[in-house]
């Protein structure tokens, strides 16, 4: 009984204890002023509690930098209250940090925590001169983005600039450009660019060079202080205290990238800051320019325009124009904060869209499956040639031209025309259009005689004048080069160069067409565009019909019904002199079952080459994107990026001539070339590359390309090879070139060397002609510095440029890859490769 009732009273619940109730306490800031603060190096506040004693106090403060997270702003204060109900005013120290932080302009809520309990939030009132920016002129905030202080000679900075866009479902990006012609260069005369063609655009170019001038940042002595990613050190783009960020928006990747200033402009006042991609932007894809900490000449930290700090700091303002787009700033700026990129530090920061494939390669490949299709071929990713060859007519035939050339064959052959000239009976000539239907797809125009020239070796047709340790084997005898001329030239002048006489003689037939659009014939219209620039879509629309042009002459060169088929092309070897034509007709038609042997290898499954030197190789370029009958192409001293390209080449001397009195306006000029870049991306390159080697346009093999490169070379800027090279994924054949020919540049960043040969994929190699020095070539030196930091022309020695493609070693190299499982080898090995008689010491 006694254990029973011991457990009954433990059962027995105990008597709650009374819980002591909290103390009720009221907090209000009384002043968030900004300037009272700084004064006073205090906040005021007003408490209430309703019990007697001390209460633990501190101010805190949150940004947007801080992710909204509230960070100590004052000490911690102990006021006492005597009295139960007793309001308290009392000033809460700035602690050392906290006073810079009210210091700043950045939009800052503050709150106050006393005991448990916390104060409403408050808006800092910025009150300080600092904070209360100017309204931005607005005047010609219809047509010019306003965020970078626009200054009256240029509209469009920055630029590209999504600010240019707009939104459009029906596009590949999403977005469409806009641009007005009230924003658009004027030349001399007053006129400003056309911005119609632009508006079929859905974004800008792959390779844009971004400019944007930056008052301050503007000479040698301020772009050194600042520091941006250069060309000499391009890995400094990862750099976490870059100045100068390019930015995915989608995957926060940083793009490599190099910044410049316009070194061309004649003074501060007229030069831009561009920024250049080290690899190609991706497609159709968004990214963020990032400036951030800029400085002056003497280390001075920049202000930020005060257009753009309504949207940084997140100034108030009663116009629609600023608040209307106050919600896409906020979007950039929460992309930053999530890489790590503080608000409070920007200069400027703004985002652009980039074209889609579609967009630079949809008009060629339209007019490609046409022409192919109206041949009988529309399988053109199979690697077979069907249906007919192109008709032609061979209209001159030269026997013997030279030692190794057994003819120079001439004639026309007949392409769809999808140009629209307003003038001419002759649709595709110089100076048309593309005749493009209300969806944008280029429609046949009628028929446009192209012109072709070809030469044949004696190592084809008379193998038996050639020394047999040059002969190639008979499986190599026959081999169809399409040959790519250089700039504003003519395949005439050129066919027969001795670097094409060399290549032939490892029993390549070569033919050329002139390449419309950049050729000879087109001298006028180009230099009238660059007078001009609304009259650019008349260069660019014919490149396009020029790659046809090209595509075409490929097939011709492979099919039976085509060259082969005619005696030009045929040969008997059992003749004395088998160079001679058959029957002295080279327009006569060869039956089928002739036992004259043919000068070029034919069939379903016989595949062309491609090469193209200077002009040839940039356009080859894409030529190959687009190519259904060429695997692999020898691209000599080329690149990509005209834009780029142009003021960085000795020939912009000559082309400058036109285009710099016609665009007196310095600061306006990388503008106006970037802008015609987006309409050039449909006929060169730039608009290909992504798509031009492992990850090929629909319909399309994939292909590799061979850039044999010319050190330094005054013409075609080795930057921009190895941009093309970086963006392919071509491998670096090393060494490239003696490390001691250009210390402390790491010119090569980002080319993966080849590592086993032979390499089978895309590849870059450089032939050196030497430093210069004293010796027969101008003013009395050879050889060449390397190319020029700045976006100018090399300013001495000899150039280097006509070295490679005449050089045993270079075409060697080309000879092995221009096969059927042809593969990159490497005969320089183990040292670089050597041109132009330099030795290497």
């Amino acid at each position: 009984m006694v254990g029973l009732f011991a457990v009954t009273l433990l059962a027995v619940p105990a008597a709650p204890v009374e819980a002591k109730p909290k103390p009720k306490i009221a907090v209000n800031i009384v002043d968030p002023g900004q300037n009272p603060m700084l004064n006073r190096g205090l906040l005021k506040v007003k408490i209430r509690s309703d019990r007697k004693g001390k209460i633990r106090v501190r101010a805190l403060s949150s940004t947007f930098d801080g992710n909204g997270v509230m960070k100590p702003l004052t000490n911690v204060a102990y006021p006492r209250f005597k009295r139960p109900g007793q309001w308290r005013s009392i000033g809460l120290k700035l602690t050392t940090v906290g006073r810079t932080q009210v210091a700043t302009c950045q939009d800052r809520d503050i709150q106050v925590k006393a005991g448990k309990v916390l104060s409403r939030r408050k808006a800092m009132l910025r009150q300080s001169a600092d904070c209360k920016a100017p309204e931005p002129d607005l005047s010609r905030a219809e047509n010019c983005n306003f965020i970078a202080a626009p200054d009256p000679a240029i509209c469009m900075s920055p630029f590209p600039d999504n600010y240019y866009t707009l939104a459009d479902a029906t596009t590949a990006t999403g977005r469409r450009i806009n641009f007005t012609g009230e924003a658009m260069p004027e030349n001399s005369g007053g006129v400003a660019i056309d911005p119609e063609p632009y508006r079929q655009s859905d974004g800008f170019s792959q390779g844009q060079t971004i400019s944007v001038r930056v008052p301050g940042l503007d000479n040698p002595a301020a772009l050194a202080q600042t520091n941006p990613v250069g060309l000499a050190d391009p890995a400094q783009y990862l750099s976490a205290t870059a100045p100068v960020i390019v930015l995915d928006a989608r995957t926060r990747e940083r793009q490599p990238i190099w910044v410049e200033i316009d070194s061309n402009a004649t003074t501060s006042n007229a030069t831009s800051l561009l920024i250049h991609p080290m690899v190609n932007f991706k497609s159709a894809s968004r990214y963020i320019v990032v400036l951030r900490n800029l400085k002056d000449s003497v280390g001075n930290v920049l202000a930020a325009p005060d257009g753009f700090r309504y949207y940084r700091d997140f100034l108030r303002s009663t116009d629609s124009r600023i608040n209307g787009r106050r919600s896409f700033y906020e979007d950039i700026f929460k992309r930053l904060r999530a890489a790590g990129i503080k608000r409070s530090t920007l200069y400027l920061a703004w985002d652009f869209t980039t074209a889609s494939d579609e967009n630079n390669s949809g008009r060629a490949l339209s007019m490609r499956n046409q022409a192919f299709a109206q041949l009988g071929d529309e399988d053109l990713d199979d690697r077979v040639a069907q249906g007919d060859a192109p008709g032609f007519e061979v209209t001159s035939v030269q026997v013997d031209p030279s030692s190794t050339v057994a003819r120079r064959v001439e004639g026309t052959f007949e392409v769809p025309c999808f140009l629209d000239h307003p003038s001419s009976a002759n649709e595709c000539a110089t100076g048309a259009t593309l005749n493009l239907d209300q969806d944008g797809v280029p429609q046949p125009n009628g028929t446009y005689e192209a012109n072709f020239e070809c030469i044949i070796p004696n190592a084809i047709v008379n193998p038996g004048s050639v020394d047999p340790e040059d002969l190639p084997t008979p499986d190599l005898r026959g081999r169809a080069i399409v040959y790519g001329h250089g700039l504003m030239g003519s395949i005439g002048g050129e066919i027969h160069a001795e670097s094409q006489r060399k290549t032939a003689a490892k029993g390549f037939t070569i033919c050329g067409t002139d390449e419309i659009g950049m050729s000879t014939g087109d001298i006028v219209t180009v230099t009238g565009a660059l007078m001009n620039l609304s009259n650019f879509p008349k260069v660019a629309d014919r490149l396009q019909q020029g790659l046809l042009n090209e595509l075409l002459l490929g097939r011709l060169m492979i099919l039976p019904d085509g060259f082969a088929s005619k005696a030009a092309f045929r040969f008997d070897p059992g003749e004395v002199s088998p160079a001679e034509v058959p029957g002295g007709d080279g327009n006569a038609v060869v039956p089928d079952v002739s036992t004259l042997e043919a000068a070029l290898k034919t069939g379903p499954n016989v595949r062309a080459w491609y090469r193209g030197i200077s002009q040839g190789g940039i356009m080859g370029g894409a030529l190959m994107a687009l190519a259904p009958d060429f695997d692999k192409g020898a691209l000599g001293v080329a690149a990509m990026n005209y834009s780029v390209l142009l003021t960085r080449s000795g020939s912009w001397g000559t082309y400058g001539a036109f285009f710099n009195p016609a665009y007196p306006n310095q600061v306006e000029r990388p503008l106006a070339l970037g802008l015609i870049q987006m309409l050039w991306d449909r006929g060169e390159p730039n608009g290909y590359a992504n798509r031009m080697t492992t990850d090929p346009l629909p319909d399309t093999p994939p292909h590799q390309v061979l850039f044999d490169t010319a050190f330094g070379d005054h013409l075609v800027t080795n930057w921009q090879t190895n941009v093309e090279a970086r963006t392919v994924g071509a491998k670096a054949i090393s060494p490239l070139v003696d490390e001691a020919r250009w210390p402390g540049v790491d010119w090569d960043w980002g080319l993966e060397p080849v590592t086993t040969f032979p390499h089978y994929g895309s590849a870059v190699a450089y032939w050196d002609s030497g430093p210069l020095r004293p010796g027969p070539g101008p003013d009395g030196f050879i050889g060449t510095d390397p190319a020029p930091i700045t976006n100018t022309a090399p300013p001495s020695g000899e150039d280097p440029h006509e070295h490679p493609r005449v050089t045993d070693s270079a075409i060697e190299m080309i000879d092995g890859f221009l096969r059927t499982n042809g593969a990159v080898n490497n005969p320089c090995a183990p040292g670089p490769c050597l041109a132009g008689g330099w030795t290497g010491s």
